[in-house]
C-alpha cells in the first residue's frame, strides 16, 4: 500500500509539473500516435494466440512456441519491418478484452470475422478460409448427419467462439459443454463426456492424429473466413498487414507455411474459393 501511496504522488507530482511547464501528460495513444509508428519505434509486435490450438499455435516438445499461426506472426512482422515478436497467451473468450485493454497489438489465433466483432475491432483481410466440422467418436458418426440430430446432445465448443454461439443460438436442445481450447474440448469428446464437438477441421483432426484419439468428423457445418484483428481507427496499421499478407499470398509463402503445417493443404488455393 505505501508502495502505491508513493507511487501514486510521484505521478500526481510529475502531472503538475508538466501542466506548469504547458505540457500535456498523455499516453502515447492519446497523443494520438498510431499503433504501426509505436510498434516500428518499439521494434516488437506483441501477437496473441492461444498457445494450445495446433496446428496454429501450440508449444512443442522443445518448449518452444510453434504453428501455423506463429509462422504467419513472424513473417508478417518481418515484412512490415518489425524486428521481432513478442507472443502473448491468451483465450477467445478474453481476445478482444484483450485488444481494446493494451495487453497486445494484435490477435493472429484463427478469429472468425463477424459484424458483432467489428463493432469493438479491426480485422485484416483473411487469411485463412476454415471448414467447421461436427467430431464424434468413429462409433457414432452415423448418429450426426445434420444438426438436428445434435438436439438435446452434450456439444463441446472452445468458450468465446462462433462455434459456441452457433450451438447457443442455432442448435435448438444441445447442452453446450465450454472449455478453454479446442485440446480440452476434443479430449472430452473422444473420452465420451461430450457426445460432439464441433471444431475447426484442421484442428480436430490434427489433434485425433497427434494424440490417438477416437475422433472423427462426421458432416460440415460449412466455410469461415478468419483474419487477425487489432484495435479500431488504425488505418496505417491495416494498411501495412494487409500489403504484407498480399505479398506472402502472392510470392507463395503462405503456401508453404500451411503446406508445413495442415498436412499439404494450400491455403491460398482454399481463400482464393471464397475470397473474390
Amino acid at each position: 500500500m505505501k508502495q502505491m501511496l508513493v507511487r501514486g504522488s510521484w505521478l500526481g507530482l510529475l502531472g503538475l509539473a508538466l501542466g506548469m511547464a504547458g505540457v500535456a501528460w498523455q499516453p502515447a495513444q492519446a497523443q494520438g500516435q498510431d499503433l504501426l509508428s509505436r510498434v516500428k519505434a518499439a521494434g516488437v509486435l506483441r501477437v496473441s494466440n492461444t498457445q494450445a490450438s495446433p496446428p496454429w499455435s501450440m508449444i512443442d516438445e522443445n518448449k518452444q512456441l510453434v504453428g501455423f499461426d506463429v509462422d504467419v506472426a513472424t513473417e508478417l512482422a518481418k515484412r512490415m519491418g518489425i524486428a521481432r515478436v513478442e507472443f502473448v497467451a491468451g483465450r477467445f473468450a478474453d481476445f478482444i478484452v484483450g485488444i481494446e485493454a493494451g495487453k497486445y497489438d494484435m490477435v493472429i489465433a484463427g478469429q472468425t470475422v463477424t459484424e458483432e466483432r467489428k463493432k469493438a475491432v479491426d480485422f485484416s483481410n483473411p487469411y485463412q478460409a476454415i471448414s467447421v466440422s461436427v467430431f464424434t467418436r468413429p462409433s457414432r458418426v452415423a448418429q450426426f448427419k445434420s444438426v438436428a440430430d445434435l438436439n438435446g446432445k452434450r456439444v463441446a465448443v472452445t468458450a468465446g467462439t462462433t462455434q459456441e454461439r452457433f450451438v447457443r443460438e442455432q442448435v435448438a436442445g444441445a447442452i453446450p459443454r465450454t472449455y478453454e481450447n479446442g485440446t480440452l474440448a476434443l479430449l472430452d469428446v473422444s473420452f465420451g463426456r461430450a457426445d460432439a464437438g464441433l471444431f475447426n477441421r484442421f484442428v480436430g483432426s490434427y489433434l485425433a492424429q497427434r494424440n490417438g484419439l477416437l475422433v472423427a468428423p462426421a458432416f460440415d457445418l460449412g466455410v469461415e473466413l478468419n483474419a487477425m484483428s487489432f484495435r479500431k481507427g488504425e488505418p496505417a496499421f491495416k494498411a501495412a498487414v494487409d500489403k504484407a499478407l498480399a505479398e506472402m499470398i502472392a510470392d507463395g509463402t503462405l503456401t508453404a507455411i500451411s503446406k508445413k503445417w495442415l498436412g499439404g493443404q494450400d491455403m491460398t488455393a482454399a481463400l482464393a474459393k471464397y475470397v473474390k
